[in-house]
């Protein structure tokens, strides 16, 4: 899949009947305050999820490739920011680790659109961060890539 939202790219591998893995990268812009001023700096990153689809109610019992409702594991980590406001003194989310559980759906129409949200909670850490509980989560919204 191409990102259209948060410039990048996810492969997703399926790995049996239900379940799939997923490699994403690309760029995402990460939000901080301090002061009561707001900064925003774009950072790379990579992601990694195991995901299990199951079937939704009251639709065909066949779930179409790489389509459906999941919950899953995913890991992944926020590396240093590319652009950033020289004035905003800590991004805590730069050089960062995060694992977490999630829920999500996912949808991959014939017309070659790719639609996905997922919301979960988990562990981040980092340079900048203590280990602490945070939400983990994405939108996509790009084309499938064949």
């Amino acid at each position: 899949n191409l990102n259209i939202l948060t410039p990048g790219v996810m492969f997703e591998k399926k790995v049996s009947d239900n379940i799939s893995a997923t490699f994403g990268a690309g760029l995402t812009p990460l939000y901080s305050q301090e002061n009561q001023t707001d900064y925003v700096s774009i950072n790379p990153f990579i992601r990694t999820s195991l995901r299990n689809y199951y079937p939704r109610k009251r639709v065909k019992k066949d779930l179409n490739p790489n389509s459906g409702n999941y919950i899953g594991l995913v890991a992944g980590y926020y590396f240093d920011s590319l652009a950033k406001n020289a004035d905003a003194a800590v991004f805590t989310q730069s050089n960062s680790f995060y694992m977490g559980a999630l829920w999500g759906i996912q949808r991959n129409y014939k017309s070659g659109i790719h639609f996905g949200l997922s919301l979960g909670s988990g562990f981040g850490t980092g340079e900048n961060m203590d280990l602490k509980i945070i939400g983990v989560g994405e939108f996509e919204l790009g084309f499938v890539l064949k």
